[in-house]
């Protein structure tokens, strides 16, 4: 009888003014680790309206959820001294099933219970759970958006399976802009970009017009972009259920909505740079639904024909949609990719060679002078025409083709690849391009072996012992170099290390003056596989140079050969002086999110490369981590923007938004 809850509460005496409102509440936080799948934990929990006292929760794994808990808390709050020791007059619950059993349970003990979903101070209390577990408001919940209903939300999901399953980003780049014609598309979605080419944030990103694009990509910060905006910004992005707003989360859990996998949860939302957060209504949702079945339902054919149109079955019901690749249909010339932000790509520059090569081709000259003046009246200081020294043959004709696909973007580029091995399969180039666009490593790993194939047929056995050393200065080797280099990385990525590391061997035997900086991944592949004496061997053959990769290398090789002794910490000393950032990106617990473009000797992006490629040395290497924290010294703060991972740009504008809103403040006092 010690145990009857309804004998419990009948002992503590009884306010009928006062109200508890509560029940089984699913907590504002993700549980992961203990199994396969992340879970929900749930809470049986009450709150005091007029006491304004919460109880003390009970945690519920999902398969303990059972309506007894909830009494099991409220018998718990009801005989806490130090909440007041009573039971209310009246308590107020959300779920009707839940409803029904307490009121069976509690009109013994004359509690009544209201079936309501108005519950303002639960709902303050879980807010107020909310921003302290996860340190911020959750965004609204899909069903938020006016006129969005379960039904709706099943078709969007559907829809954004489909688009997953087809992975659109092995076919176009966020560098293809996509102009949606028809239907009139809702305001700030008239231009499209697919992301995920890049293998890391995957969905779609929206804007007004194609300027707006540009102008993100002409600033280093996107951020700054976004701050300056009016108007908020729509994106729809794939990831796991633990990024999903947690309404959204329990939509899917509880409706069992599709989903192509683990990590492809849809959430479309809209920031706006004063802080709102959107959700898309009935009519966003069912145009978002159209244009994923209708990227999803697109053939390459049909994508490669710059304009094309398709019909798709919608919530809201058919819809025509006219898709277009402005770039493809027009592509834009060096000089407007230039103007949009695009930085070039070196390899287009190695057309002038080419043309250089077939300028001497049929010359002969007295001595050196003779060829550099004549080079030098021809092509100082005068455009590049192509037409003037056509290709002689179907491999330069092919490779003609590959230097305009360096000078080119997106699905251009795809498009002059496959063009280049119509017209000789013996392109390396060609295939280096489809390799750098492939969407799956083996996938990329094949190309690229296929790539190596096609130089070696192309330049003769010969050329591999005769030119063995200075390979790298003859234009026409470094397609087949290329490929050689990225079939390595995938192997390395493979874990294929064997067969990568005899690459790279072979690449410097070739090239031993390493123009491709074949060394700054020889090396730590060399560590990683405990072929200590090798990489002394080379570094001690080779010229010391200042850069981050090599002095963190050298104090890594250091450590390895005689632990924590003088000569590492004097190597790991000059490291730190080279630069300073690289220890906290080696020890960053997330991983690194992308590489910069481009880097200065010293700085944070110079650093961010030097320890992507250091990472897997030193976690190989027992104690390095911890000796360099223990040596480096104080590290310099790091921005997050530079970590990872997946669903993180939602923080990202947020606090750069915050930032912004400091700054302003900051200037009108």
């Amino acid at each position: 009888m010690e145990n009857d809850p309804i004998e419990q509460l009948r002992q503590v005496p009884q306010r009928l003014d006062e109200v508890w409102q509560g029940g089984l509440i699913r907590m504002p936080s993700w549980v992961t680790g203990e199994g396969s799948k992340p879970y929900h934990p749930w809470a049986a929990i009450w709150v005091a309206v007029k006491a304004d006292k919460v109880g003390q929760p009970i945690l519920l794994r999902p398969e303990e959820v059972d309506f007894s808990r909830a009494v099991d808390a409220l018998v718990v709050f009801a005989d806490d001294p130090c909440l007041g020791a009573y039971r209310p007059g009246k308590v107020q619950v959300r779920d009707a099933a839940l409803a029904e059993y307490l009121r069976e349970m509690l009109s013994e003990v004359g509690i009544e219970v209201e079936c309501t979903d108005h519950l303002p101070v639960l709902d303050r209390v879980i807010a107020a759970l909310t921003g302290a577990i996860t340190g911020e408001p959750s965004p609204p919940d899909a069903l938020s958006g006016q006129g969005v209903t379960l039904e709706k939300m099943r078709a969007f999901a559907d829809a954004a399976k489909a688009f997953h399953e087809a992975a659109p980003w092995n076919q176009l780049t966020d560098e293809d802009l996509i102009r949606i014609e028809s239907p009139k598309p809702p305001s700030g979605m008239q231009i499209a970009t697919v992301l995920g080419a890049s293998g890391r944030t995957f969905g779609l990103g929206f804007f007004s017009k194609p300027e707006d694009l540009w102008a993100m990509r002409r600033l280093d910060d996107p951020g700054e972009w976004f701050a300056t905006r009016r108007r908020g910004v729509w994106y729809l992005t794939f990831g796991n259920i633990t990024e999903l707003p947690l309404g959204d989360a329990d939509l899917w859990e509880d409706h069992h909505l599709p989903v192509a996998a683990d990590s492809a949860y849809p959430c479309a939302i809209c920031h706006d740079p004063s802080g709102k957060v959107t959700r898309p209504n009935a009519s966003v949702l069912a145009f978002l639904e159209g244009l994923l079945r209708a990227l999803a339902k697109s053939t390459e054919a049909q994508i490669d024909s710059g304009r094309w149109s398709l019909t798709v079955e919608t919530a809201a019901g058919p819809a025509e949609f006219t898709l277009s690749l402005p770039d493809l249909l027009k592509p834009a010339d060096h000089k407007e990719l230039m103007d949009r932000g695009f930085t070039p790509d070196r390899r287009a520059l190695e057309q002038m060679h080419a043309q250089m090569d077939r300028f001497l081709a049929d010359k002969s000259f007295g001595n050196a002078e003779e060829m550099n003046a004549a080079i030098s009246r021809e092509f100082v200081g005068k455009p590049m025409d192509p037409s003037q020294f056509p290709p002689r043959n179907a491999l330069e004709q092919a490779q003609d083709l590959c230097y305009q696909a360096f000078d080119s973007i997106g699905r251009r580029q795809l498009q002059l690849a496959r063009q280049a091995l119509a017209v000789c399969p013996d392109c390396a180039d060609a295939y280096v391009l489809l390799a750098e666009r492939a969407g799956d490593v083996n996938k990329a790993a094949d190309l690229y072996a296929q790539g190596v194939a096609a130089g070696e047929r192309a330049l003769g056995p010969d050329r591999f012992e005769n030119d063995a050393g200075h390979f790298w200065g003859q234009t026409d080797t470094r397609p087949y170099m290329r490929a050689r280099l990225g079939l390595a990385g995938c192997l390395e990525r493979l874990n294929r290390n064997e067969e990568a590391l005899n690459h790279y061997r072979e690449l410097l035997r070739l090239n031993p003056g390493d123009n491709q900086g074949v060394r700054y991944t020889y090396l730590p592949l060399l560590l990683k596989m405990g072929l200590d004496a090798e990489a002394a061997r080379f570094m001690k053959n080779s010229q010391d140079e200042p850069t981050a990769n090599w002095t963190y290398t050298r104090a890594l090789l250091a450590y390895r050969l005689g632990g924590d002794c003088s000569t590492a910490r004097m190597e790991l000393m000059k490291a730190v002086k080279v630069n300073p950032y690289v220890a906290g990106y080696l020890l960053a617990e997330e991983e690194l999110d992308g590489m910069p473009a481009s880097y200065s000797l010293g700085s944070r992006e110079e650093a961010i490369v030097c320890a992507s490629e250091l990472q897997s040395a030193f976690s190989a290497t027992p104690g390095a981590l911890e000796w360099l924290k223990t040596q480096a010294g104080p590290l310099p703060r790091e921005p997050q923007s530079h970590l990872s991972a997946h669903g993180r740009r939602d923080r990202n504008f947020r606090r750069k938004r915050r930032s912004q809103e400091r700054k302003r403040k900051r200037r009108r006092g």
